[in-house]
C-alpha cells in the first residue's frame, strides 16, 4: 500500500525517526523540572510510536537511540556532575525502555502485526487511547526512574514526582503526538491525509496551549518556591547575624574588664569568660595577649612561673622558636585551659594572619578578626578565626600613640565549623549554607557545607542566595542554596492535577477528533445527500411560491368579475335589484369574499412556510386594536346570537410590539372562531394583562375566552396542524382550517406565543402574549383639515379624465361599470403598455389623464416601468396613480409604492373602496 511519505529505505525511514525524535525532545528539555530533568509534554513518545505504526516495528531502534541521545543532550545542558559510566548506563536503560514502549504500544494497538491502523470505530479508539497511552507508557517511567535513583542521578524522594511526570509527560505526548504524526506516516493514507487539518491542527493548537499551561504552571511554582526560599534565607541571615554579633559583644565585655582595671587576674579572667564560654558556641577559647618588648621577656617569664605555670615560655609559632622582632604579643591567659593550655606563651605576632588583625585593631581602635588561618591548639581540620580587641593605656587618639601605648589585647578565637552549625541550627532540611572570606581576593572558605571548599557553590543552583556580612572589619558572605526540591505547599497535587487534566483533555480531544473524521466520508456521502435534497426543496419551494403566485393572479381575475359585476350591479340605482334578487347576489358577493379570504390565507402559509413573510413591528396600542378586532365581528357576533363581553383592558400607557396589520389578523381569527364554535347564546369574553414569557419580563396576554364547544385532549393534540378542523366542518361551513395555524406562526415570527387551554362542552380560552411596550406621548398636533368631499356632481365639477391600462376586457368593463355613476368621468382604456403612453403624451387625441389605473402584468412590459417613465417625466410626474393587480405578493406591492403609486389595490377590488379614492385624487388634483 501506498505511503504517506515518500521514503521507503529502511534506512531513510529509520533516521527520520531518530532526528524527528530528537528534535521534539530537545524542544521539549525547556519544559523539564530544574530537579529532575523530566519533561512533562513530551512529544517524542508520540512521534516515536506514530513512526513505529506508520513504518512498522523496526523503527523500536532509532526511538531507543533517540531517547539516549536526547537524554545525552540534556546530561550536557545540564551539566549534571555524573560519571561516565554511571551515566552511559542510565542512556542504555532508558533507551531500551522508551524502545519496549514504543514496541508494546503498537502492539496492544493493533489488532494484528503490520496492520493499517484506521481508527474509525469507537472500539478501536478507545483501545488506542488506553492502551497506547497511560497503560504503556508506565514502562518507561518504571524502568527509567529506578535507574535514575540506583544510579545517584535522582534521590530517592524524588522519585514519585519523577515517575508521575514522566508517565504524565509520555502519556499526553502519545495521545497528542501519535495522531498529529500518523497524518503524516499512517495508514490508511487516504484517510490519514483527510485528517490533517481537522485531527493535526486541533491537536497543534492543543500542544501548544498545554506547552504554555505547563510553562505557566511551572512559573507559578518557581514563584512560590522562590518566596518560600528567600522567606527561609532571610530568616538563617537573621539568625546568623544576631549570632554573629553575640561574639563581638563577648570581645566586648572582656575589653571592659581590662578598661576597667590597671591589673586582671587570672582567676578574674577566668570568671569573666565562663559565661561566655558558656553561651556562645563554636569558641575555641578567649584569652589576653600581652605586649612586650624582647627585653621584658624574662621577668615577663619568671612572673607566670611563679603565678604556678612552670612550663610557660613565649615562642614563635606552633614550632615554638625563639621568637623574633622588636616585640611581642604573648598569650597570658586562656581560656578554657584544659584544651588550650598548649596555646600559653604563643607570640600571636608570629602568625602573618594574626598579626594583620592585630595591628588593624590598635591602629583603628576596634575589633579586627582574621582570615581563615589554622588555630595553634586546633586538632581536627576546622578552619580558625582570632578576633583581636587591643587594650591601651590611657586614651591614645591618633594610630601612632595607640602603637606605642598598647598594653595587650583581649581575643576570641572561633572554630568555624562549630560556630556555623551553631549559628544554623534551625535551618531547613532542603537547605545548605557556608560562610565565604571575601575580604581579599577569590572568596575564601571559612566553614559549613563542603561544596563551599572549593569555592562557591554551582551558580547554575536554581535557588541560591549570598548575604553579605561584615565581622570585624572582615568582609564575609554567607552562602546559601536549596540542595533539594524547596517545599511549597500542594506541590505535588498541582503536578498530579495537572498530568491528570492534561491526560484527561488530551485523550477527549483525540477520541472526539478521531471519531469525527473516521465517519467522515459517510458524512460527506450524507451531506452530498442532504445537499441534492435541499436543491430539490428549494426547487420546490420556489416553485411552490411561483405556482401561489399564479394562482393567486389567476384565481383573483375571474373572481375580479364575478365580484366586480356583482358590486356593479349592487351600486346599479338606477335599474335596482328585487328583494330577492338583492340577496342573492349578497351570496354571491359572500362566496366570492370567502374564496378570498382562503386564497390569502393560504399564500400566507406559504410566505411563512418559505420565510418570505414580512413583518413592520411598531410599538401597537393593545386596547385599541382589540376593539377594533371586535368591532370587525360584532355583526357576526349577532347573526351567530353570541354576545361579545366588554373587555377587560391592559394597563394603561402600555402597547405591545407587533406589526398592527398581522395583530389585527390574529384577534379577528381567534375572535371569529370563539363565535363560529360558540352556541346560541353564547359569550365572549377578551381580557388584557401584564405577563412573562421566557427571556421576556415583560409582556402582555391578550385572552379570548369562550363558552362554546371546547375540545378534548385528542383534539388539542390536532389542533395547529394545516387544514384540520377537527370534524366540525358542518358547525362553521366556512374556513380552510389554516387559521389557527397561521395565527401561530404569526405570533412566534413577533417572538411571542399563542397558547390554548380548553375543555370539552366549556370552552376554550386562546391566549396571546406579545412583547410589551410603553407607548409614546402622542405630539399635539394641528385641527385637521377638512378633508375633500367625496360627493361630486356635475354641477360644480368639470369632466374629468382617467385612463386605465389593463389589457383584460372584463376587468376593464367592471371598472367601467363602476364609474358609469360618476359622469363627468372620461375613461380610456389602454390594453398595452404602449397604446397607454400615446394617451398619456398625445394631446392631439385629447386632455391629458387627471387620473392613471395602472394593471402590473400587461402583454408588452411591465406597469412598473409604465409607472417609472411617468413619474422620471416631468409632465406626468404629478398625475396619481392607482395600481390595480391581481399579483398580491409583497413584495410586488412594495416595488410599486416605492416607484410612486398612490395605492395598491389588489383584485377582485373593493369598488367602493376604489371610488372613494377615485373621488379624492380627482377632487385634489388639478
Amino acid at each position: 500500500m501506498r505511503q504517506a511519505l515518500a521514503p521507503t529505505s529502511p534506512w531513510t525511514r529509520g533516521f527520520i525517526t531518530w532526528l524527528v525524535y530528537t528534535g521534539a525532545g530537545v524542544l521539549a528539555l525547556g519544559l523539564a523540572s530544574p530537579q529532575d530533568h523530566v519533561e512533562p509534554l513530551y512529544l517524542s513518545a508520540g512521534f516515536g510510536l506514530a513512526c513505529v505504526l506508520g513504518w512498522g516495528k523496526a523503527m523500536v531502534l532509532p526511538v531507543g537511540l533517540g531517547s539516549a541521545t536526547v537524554l545525552t543532550i540534556a546530561h550536557w545542558h545540564a551539566q549534571d556532575p555524573v560519571d561516565f559510566w554511571p551515566f552511559a548506563a542510565l542512556a542504555l536503560v532508558t533507551g531500551l525502555g522508551a524502545a519496549l514502549q514504543a514496541w508494546v504500544a503498537a502492539r496492544w494497538s493493533t489488532p494484528g502485526a503490520d496492520q493499517d491502523l484506521p481508527l474509525e470505530h469507537p472500539f478501536d479508539i478507545g483501545r488506542f487511547l488506553l492502551m497506547a497511552g497511560p497503560v504503556s507508557c508506565l514502562i518507561n517511567a518504571s524502568v527509567s526512574v529506578p535507574a535514575m535513583v540506583a544510579l545517584g542521578v535522582l534521590p530517592a524522594s524524588q522519585a514519585t514526582q519523577a515517575a508521575l511526570s514522566w508517565w504524565a509527560g509520555d502519556t499526553l505526548g502519545v495521545l497528542i503526538g501519535t495522531p498529529l504524526m500518523l497524518t503524516l506516516v499512517g495508514r490508511p493514507v487516504d484517510l490519514w491525509r483527510a485528517r490533517r487539518l481537522i485531527v493535526g491542527v486541533p491537536l497543534l493548537v492543543t500542544t501548544l496551549l498545554l506547552g504554555l499551561t505547563i510553562h505557566q504552571v511551572q512559573l507559578w511554582e518557581a514563584e512560590r518556591a522562590q518566596s518560600v526560599f528567600d522567606h527561609d534565607v532571610e530568616a538563617v541571615a537573621n539568625d546568623v547575624n544576631l549570632r554573629i554579633n553575640g561574639y563581638l559583644h563577648a570581645l566586648e565585655a572582656l575589653h571592659g574588664l581590662y578598661i576597667g582595671s590597671a591589673e586582671v587576674s587570672r582567676q578574674e579572667f577566668k570568671r569573666a569568660s565562663t559565661y561566655w564560654l558558656s553561651t556562645l558556641s563554636g569558641i575555641q577559647a578567649t584569652g589576653w595577649t600581652e605586649r612586650l618588648t624582647l627585653d621584658e621577656i624574662p621577668s615577663f617569664e619568671g612572673r607566670q612561673h611563679a603565678e604556678g605555670l612552670r612550663q610557660y615560655q613565649i615562642h614563635d609559632t606552633r614550632a615554638r622558636l625563639v621568637p623574633k622582632g622588636p616585640e611581642v604579643a604573648a598569650i597570658r591567659f586562656v581560656e578554657p585551659m584544659a584544651s588550650n593550655e598548649k596555646a600559653l606563651g604563643y607570640n600571636s605576632l608570629s602568625s602573618p594572619a594574626a598579626k594583620d588583625a592585630f595591628e588593624q585593631s590598635r591602629r583603628e581602635d576596634r575589633p579586627a578578626a582574621t582570615k581563615g588561618l589554622e588555630l595553634a591548639q586546633e586538632s581536627d581540620q576546622q578552619t580558625g578565626v582570632v578576633i583581636y580587641r587591643v587594650v591601651y593605656q590611657g586614651q591614645p587618639y591618633t594610630p601612632q600613640a595607640r602603637v606605642q601605648s598598647t598594653r595587650g589585647a583581649v581575643f576570641l578565637a572561633l572554630r568555624m565549623d562549630d560556630m556555623i552549625k551553631a549559628m544554623t541550627h534551625g535551618l531547613p532540611a532542603y537547605l545548605s549554607a557556608c560562610l565565604m572570606d571575601a575580604s581579599q581576593g577569590p572568596p575564601a572558605f571559612l566553614g559549613g557545607a563542603t561544596q563551599c571548599s572549593k569555592g562557591v557553590p554551582d551558580q547554575k543552583q536554581a535557588y541560591q542566595s549570598v548575604t553579605p556580612i561584615e565581622f570585624a572589619g572582615r568582609q564575609w558572605r554567607l552562602v546559601t542554596w536549596a540542595h533539594a526540591p524547596v517545599p511549597v505547599v500542594a506541590g505535588l497535587a498541582w503536578s498530579w492535577l495537572l498530568a491528570i487534566g492534561g491526560v484527561v483533555l488530551a485523550a477527549a480531544l483525540g477520541a472526539l477528533l478521531l471519531v469525527i473524521t473516521g465517519h467522515t466520508r459517510r458524512v460527506e456521502a450524507a451531506m452530498d445527500v442532504a445537499r441534492r435534497q435541499k436543491a430539490a426543496a428549494e426547487t420546490a419551494n420556489r416553485s411552490k411560491s411561483e405556482f401561489l403566485s399564479r394562482m393567486s393572479h389567476e384565481l383573483r381575475t375571474p373572481l375580479n368579475a364575478v365580484l366586480g359585476f356583482a358590486q356593479v350591479m349592487d351600486l346599479d340605482k338606477q335599474s335596482p335589484l328585487t328583494p330577492t334578487q338583492s340577496q342573492r347576489l349578497q351570496q354571491i358577493q359572500q362566496a366570492g369574499w370567502h374564496l378570498l379570504d382562503m386564497i390569502d390565507d393560504v399564500l400566507d402559509l406559504s410566505r411563512i412556510d418559505t420565510g418570505t413573510l414580512k413583518l413592520n413591528t411598531e410599538v401597537v396600542p393593545i386596547n385599541e386594536a382589540a376593539i377594533a378586532a371586535m368591532d370587525m365581528v360584532r355583526e357576526l357576533a349577532q347573526k351567530q346570537k353570541v354576545h361579545l363581553l366588554d373587555p377587560d383592558p391592559a394597563p394603561a400607557g402600555w402597547g405591545v410590539k407587533a406589526d398592527a396589520i398581522r395583530l389585527r389578523q390574529i384577534l379577528i381569527n381567534l375572535l371569529s372562531n370563539a363565535i363560529k364554535y360558540n352556541r346560541p347564546g353564547g359569550t365572549v369574553k377578551v381580557s388584557m394583562g401584564m405577563a412573562s414569557l421566557p427571556g421576556q419580563d415583560e409582556c402582555i396576554s391578550v385572552a379570548v375566552q369562550d363558552s362554546g364547544l371546547g375540545m378534548n385532549a385528542e383534539q388539542l393534540a390536532q389542533l395547529f396542524q394545516p387544514f384540520n378542523r377537527l370534524g366540525r366542518e358542518r358547525l362553521a361551513p366556512d374556513g380552510a382550517g389554516i387559521g389557527l395555524v397561521i395565527s401561530q406562526h404569526l405570533a412566534q415570527l413577533m417572538d411571542g406565543q399563542l397558547d390554548v387551554r380548553s375543555e370539552a362542552d366549556k370552552g376554550s380560552t386562546f391566549t396571546l402574549t406579545l412583547p410589551a411596550a410603553k407607548l409614546l406621548m402622542p405630539k399635539p398636533i394641528a385641527p385637521p383639515t377638512p378633508a375633500p368631499t367625496s360627493v361630486i356632481t356635475k354641477v360644480n365639477q368639470p369632466v374629468r379624465h382617467v385612463l386605465y391600462v389593463e389589457d383584460n376586457h372584463v376587468n376593464s368593463e367592471v371598472v367601467r361599470g363602476a364609474l358609469a355613476s360618476r359622469a363627468w368621468i372620461r375613461l380610456t382604456v389602454a390594453p398595452t403598455i404602449e397604446e397607454g403612453l400615446a394617451v398619456l403624451h398625445d394631446r392631439l387625441t385629447g386632455p391629458a389623464p387627471d387620473l392613471v389605473l395602472l394593471d402590473v402584468h400587461l402583454p408588452d412590459a411591465s406597469g412598473l416601468e409604465f409607472l417609472t417613465l411617468m413619474k422620471a417625466n416631468p409632465q406626468t410626474a404629478a398625475t396619481p396613480v392607482i395600481m390595480i393587480s391581481a399579483d398580491a405578493m409583497p413584495e410586488q406591492v412594495d416595488a410599486a409604492l416605492s416607484a410612486g403609486a398612490y395605492c395598491y389595490l389588489t383584485k377582485p377590488v373593493q369598488l367602493p373602496a376604489l371610488l372613494v379614492h377615485v373621488d379624492d385624487l380627482l377632487a385634489t388634483h388639478s
